[in-house]
């Protein structure tokens, strides 16, 4: 029965990706090979697409959705390689998620989405030169493409283009005035310019569109706290935790702010969760030592310092 065939590929799937050394490809040509077998459907696959893609089980979502395009022609091939790009980057697989998307421009040279997702995974490699090149090509193409034009604003702030920033975030927001991350980037240009009351504005506004939006409320937390208001603070911090847990920052943060305050076991809690997120990081390895040595902690602090990957 198809039902049983549909539950089989489930099963084999979740246990195939779930396994810490999970070839995708070699997972996709068994969803491809077993869909054949049992003929299963496009439309089937597309199904469970969606339901892994509703729960957030992404891995199985990318390893689906690229299925389908091995299986698509044409305008579907195309909009299935889309859907599988932005899930191998929002999972970290830059190196799939560019194969995806030059697949996609391979086909389709003035493919603004896959222009604009081409160079979101170049910017966050630190290409930033080469992501400026393929948001200018989409740009290009599209001039009121609202996504490239909010990565590209991001870009231009990360280069220390302030005013091209500005140009780019205030055309977003002309285009689509409740696009959550135009009024998040703007914020955050607003508030290292100094501009705190009008930053306040676009993160609030920006938190009323979308109140669980992590760096909205993490950035909104740090303005927060510069302008002396930790309690209001704290509670963005938690909310960013609470929607991110895998987020070192916000844990970073709200543990130094703890530590301000006094909260030391509450501050030692996100110190310990921030460094398992960024185990690496020699300073917060340094700083959770000093807060432990400065509050008796002394053997604690000396096993930090040792941990350092410096010392």
């Amino acid at each position: 029965m198809e039902i049983d065939a549909v539950d089989e590929l489930v099963f084999s799937v979740i246990e195939q990706v779930a396994a810490d050394n999970c070839d995708f490809d070699k997972v996709i040509e068994f969803v491809v090979s077993f869909s054949d077998e049992h003929s299963l459907s496009q439309e089937i696959l597309l199904k469970l697409s969606s339901i892994f893609n509703k729960d957030a089980m992404y891995r199985e979502k990318y390893v689906i959705i690229r299925a389908c395009a091995s299986l698509f022609s044409g305008k579907a091939r195309e909009d299935a390689l889309m859907e599988a790009g932005k899930t191998a980057f929002l999972l970290g697989l830059d190196e799939l998620a560019v194969r995806e998307f030059k697949e996609i421009l391979q086909q389709n040279s003035q493919n603004v989405e896959a222009l604009c997702g081409y160079g979101a995974v170049l910017a966050t490699e630190g290409k930033n030169e080469a992501a400026r090149v393929q948001y200018e090509k989409a740009l290009g193409f599209n001039p009121f493409h609202v996504d490239t034009l909010c990565n590209y604003g991001c870009l231009l702030y990360g280069l220390n283009k302030m005013d091209e920033a500005e140009e780019v975030y205030s055309r977003a927001l002309i285009l689509d005035r409740d696009n959550v991350s135009a009024h998040c980037g703007y914020g955050i240009l607003l508030s290292k310019r100094g501009q705190k009351t009008k930053a306040s504005y676009y993160y609030t506004r920006a938190l009323e569109l979308d109140p669980g939006h992590v760096e909205s409320n993490f950035r909104y937390a740090r303005l927060l706290e510069e302008k002396g208001e930790p309690l209001d603070a704290e509670k963005h911090y938690i909310v960013a935790l609470k929607a991110d847990p895998d987020d070192p920052r916000p844990h970073l943060f709200y543990a130094r702010l703890l530590a301000e305050n006094g909260f030391i076991h509450g501050a030692r809690v996100h110190f310990r969760c921030a460094l398992k997120l960024i185990p690496e990081d020699v300073e917060v390895h340094c700083e959770y030592a000093r807060l432990l040595a400065r509050f008796g902690h002394r053997h604690e602090a000396e096993v930090q310092y040792k941990k350092s990957p410096r010392a």
